[in-house]
């Protein structure tokens, strides 16, 4: 029992040195949204390219060279003085489990004095590819600043969902501000998979060790 102990506790730790040296996989296609010709507003699929959306005419959403923060290109937001309009877009990445943890984060920049002239939203509306119907969502409202700043959530894939839909978007629907009007550049986004810590795994291995040592 004692060498099937040091074993697990040698097997244990080589998987804990080996997650230290991998990176979580970004599961978004073009996430730094180099590749104009995968952010269109075509419709379906919405696996492995971003889909474009906004309400009118005084709003859009492109994918354009004006202030990128890495790369050449950027995603660009904007509602010009219209009440009750949006703009944004989403991506799905599909073949999710339910218990699993993903972050969703990304970096954002505003042009606007006002930022409290409309709101901004980073969400995941969690979907059943069977049914094609929303399980639930998680979002969090961040303010984009000046300069490029990072958004990040957590959260774990709800039951009956398989399929992540990634959306950022800003809107103003509240219609607290003066001026109705927002102006958002996005870039470097990503959709990871949490994954057990280096730490945590050695952690694992010392109570495997343990419990061969309580049968003995």
């Amino acid at each position: 029992m004692k060498g099937i102990g040091l074993s697990l506790l040698a097997s244990l730790a080589v998987v804990a040195v080996c997650g230290s040296r991998a990176s979580a996989q970004n599961l978004l296609a073009n996430p730094g949204f180099e590749d104009p010709t995968t952010f269109t507003q075509d419709g379906p699929p919405f696996v492995g390219s971003w889909e474009a959306f906004n309400g009118s005419a005084n709003s859009f959403s492109i994918d354009d060279t004006v202030s990128p923060r890495t790369g050449t290109r950027d995603a660009h937001l904007s509602i010009n003085a219209s009440n009750n309009d949006f703009a944004g877009f989403f991506q799905d990445v599909a073949g999710l489990v339910p218990g699993d943890q993903y972050t969703y984060s990304g970096f954002h920049q505003s042009a606007n004095l006002n930022p409290n002239d409309y709101v901004t939203e980073a969400r995941i509306e969690w979907r059943n590819s069977v049914s094609n119907t929303e399980v639930s969502r998680n979002q969090i409202l961040p303010i984009a600043g000046s300069a490029y700043s990072a958004f990040s959530e957590t959260v774990p894939v709800p039951a009956g969902a398989d399929t992540a839909r990634v959306v950022y978007a800003i809107q103003t629907f509240s219609d607290t501000g003066t001026t109705n009007t927002g102006v958002v550049f996005l870039d470097d986004f990503s959709l990871t998979k949490v994954v057990p810590e280096p730490s945590s795994l050695a952690l694992a291995a010392l109570g495997g060790l343990a419990l061969v040592r309580r049968r003995r």
